[in-house]
């Protein structure tokens, strides 16, 4: 099958897509080491990678002042049939990264963020509680791109809104303000896109 067709999301079929974000080094691993050391784990918890993004680099928020974060997009398969589990791997993989949770938006060596799950759609009552698509996932031009990078055709579950319409609704200085960084994060996607392209 050819790269863009396996790529394109929840076209054909929903599948699982998380965002990863850093912005601090952890004992010696940059924040682009530890996107690519936090891919590397979720394969020990039985979590498949089918396509990563290219890293993008994206303005700390709401404190620009703050080191710039990288950011990336991936879909991944996983045998499991409760995202609630599947969110509890993805906090473990943070631990193991050196994630400390303090306040909201504060510097981070690693965030993992279940942006769609097999096109769940859960409003639980509890703000604390895991919303399914990820609730903010239409503000966020540092999602947004690099999930359009690997699901072209990718349509909010809630909303059945497709990527580019939800990119279109972000602010000029938003989606400005997202740039590719270089770099490879998983290279086995890598190679599938230029055979491809």
């Amino acid at each position: 099958m050819p790269f863009q067709q396996s790529l394109s999301g929840n076209k054909a079929q929903p599948g699982i897509f998380i965002a990863l974000g850093a912005n601090q080094h952890y004992r010696r691993c940059t924040p682009f080491e530890n996107l690519r050391r936090a891919l590397g784990l979720l394969g020990r918890h039985g979590v498949r990678l089918l396509s990563c993004s290219r890293p993008w680099r994206t303005p700390a928020w709401p404190d620009p002042s703050l080191p710039p974060f990288l950011n990336a997009a991936a879909q991944i398969a996983w045998s499991g049939d409760d995202p609630h589990r599947l969110m509890q791997i993805l906090h473990t993989v943070e631990t193991a990264c050196g994630r400390e949770r303090s306040i909201r938006n504060a510097p981070r060596t690693l965030d993992l963020d279940l942006i769609d799950y097999k096109g769940s759609v859960l409003r639980p009552e509890s703000a604390f509680e895991l919303t399914l698509p990820h609730p903010r996932v239409q503000y966020r031009a540092f999602v947004l791109l690099p999930l359009r990078e690997i699901a072209p055709h990718w349509r909010a579950p809630d909303t059945g809104m497709d990527i580019d319409r939800l990119i279109g609704r972000l602010s000029w200085h938003d989606r400005k303000d997202c740039r590719p960084a270089g770099g490879v994060l998983d290279a086995a996607s890598y190679r599938l896109k230029r055979a491809a392209s």
